[in-house]
């Protein structure tokens, strides 16, 4: 049975699946410009939802000192991030900007994206807030 659609679910399902966009695009897939416009689109979705209606991520009452107060700071990094990888690719699928731009923008949002994951692969294990337990589809949950 198929749960309601909320803006947290689209928020996971377009946050995951940029990601796994992403690691397709670097292992050989900006050769496959249907790829590469499914980025485009999903990416343009996920920022444009952040814009208008906010972002879901919060810090929780765990992370404490200069994570705890830079915590927005950086997840608007990763927005702006994936909105230059975007903008690229977009530009280079019309042939306005050199592949090369968009290439080193996906390589960038790729290092930013380990950091990103690892900072919250921290924030579950050491601090045990429960961060990645939030961001994963439902079904995943029991898991973590």
């Amino acid at each position: 049975m198929m749960g309601r659609i909320t803006r947290r679910s689209v928020t996971i399902l377009l946050h995951w699946s940029t990601l796994m966009l992403v690691l397709a695009m670097i292992k050989g897939g900006t050769d496959a410009p249907a790829l590469r416009w499914v980025f485009v689109v999903s990416g343009a979705l996920w920022v444009g939802l952040a814009i208008t209606r906010g972002v879901l991520a919060k810090p929780g009452p765990k992370l404490q000192g200069s994570l705890r107060t830079t915590f927005a700071a950086q997840h608007r990094g990763m927005y702006a991030l994936v909105s230059v990888a975007v903008g690229l690719n977009l530009t280079a699928l019309l042939a306005l900007t050199p592949l090369d731009w968009a290439w080193n923008a996906l390589l960038v949002l790729l290092v930013a994206s380990t950091f990103h994951g690892l900072f919250h692969f921290w924030r579950h294990t050491a601090l045990n807030d429960g961060a990645l337990r939030v961001m994963s589809p439902r079904y995943m949950q029991k898991f973590l």
